[in-house]
């Protein structure tokens, strides 16, 4: 995540209320407000009363507690309306997992991390499911995986160039960048990214780069199951269902396929 060089310190306390507020289904109050950002119950107060002036906080007079308000509703239908990726996206995840009856995602890399830009769920009571806005360590899940190992080598040595060693998330989870780095060359070569309960215990995921019209992984598309339901040869079959899907939205960014060949990281 960028960090701005002049932030201006209110906008960015009100930013991290909203962000609070964001986390509840029934509301917030002052109170909790307060003790959870660290913010006395009067700054909370005055920047609620601004936040209401302009719709993006509604508040409940039954609970007195704060929720997000209606323009925030509005922001999200123009992100979606205005976003390519998300508005073409989320037709097609639809598609997928109506296909495949399994959660299907698109995340987006932000240095080590992935953001997840669009989601779409199983309707099975037991199912993997992740938060819209979620972040997720890349080196272990399979949509990291999948667009890490479409960098060149010293793009990747320069995302983790200040980290000694990778965070083990679970006990499969690879904590090695030399390790990590060879695991990405697999990766590439077979075209999709596999997270066996790497980074959620009892979780598996499939991942592949979705990409746009200059050939560049603009983000990537997942599966996710829980692995009870890894039997038989469910994973040929939900990756050439995932790979479908993928390639779909890759061209409806305006990327056209070369024949036979293989996709290959950016160049040094």
């Amino acid at each position: 995540m960028a960090v701005a060089k002049y932030p201006v310190k209110s906008l960015a306390k009100a930013l991290r209320l909203l962000d609070s507020l964001g986390k509840s289904d029934s509301g917030t109050s002052i109170a909790m407000l307060s003790k959870e950002l660290k913010m006395g119950k009067s700054t909370v107060h005055r920047l609620l009363a601004t936040l209401r002036e302009f719709d993006l906080v509604w508040f409940d007079p039954d609970t007195s507690n704060y929720a997000l308000g209606a323009r925030i509703l509005r922001w999200s239908d123009l992100l979606v309306r205005q976003n390519l990726l998300i508005r073409h996206g989320l037709p097609i995840l639809r598609s997928l997992v109506e296909s495949c009856h399994e959660t299907a995602n698109l995340a987006v890399l932000e240095g080590t991390e992935i953001l997840f830009v669009a989601r779409y769920e199983s309707s099975q009571r037991l199912r993997m499911s992740d938060v819209v806005g979620g972040r997720s360590p890349s080196h272990c899940t399979a949509l990291g995986k999948a667009l890490l190992s479409r960098l060149s080598e010293r793009e990747f040595q320069a995302i983790y160039e200040s980290a000694e060693s990778l965070k083990a998330v679970t006990p499969n989870s690879i904590t090695s960048k030399e390790k990590l780095w060879d695991h990405l060359k697999k990766v590439r070569e077979d075209g999709v990214a596999y997270d066996f309960e790497e980074n959620v215990a009892g979780g598996v995921c499939m991942a592949t780069a979705v990409q746009n019209h200059a050939g560049h992984a603009v983000a990537a598309m997942s599966i996710s199951l829980p692995t009870q339901r890894l039997r038989g040869d469910i994973l040929i079959t939900l990756k050439e269902q995932l790979l479908k899907a993928a390639n779909q939205l890759s061209s409806e960014l305006g990327y056209v396929a070369e024949e036979h060949t293989e996709p290959a990281p950016a160049s040094d």
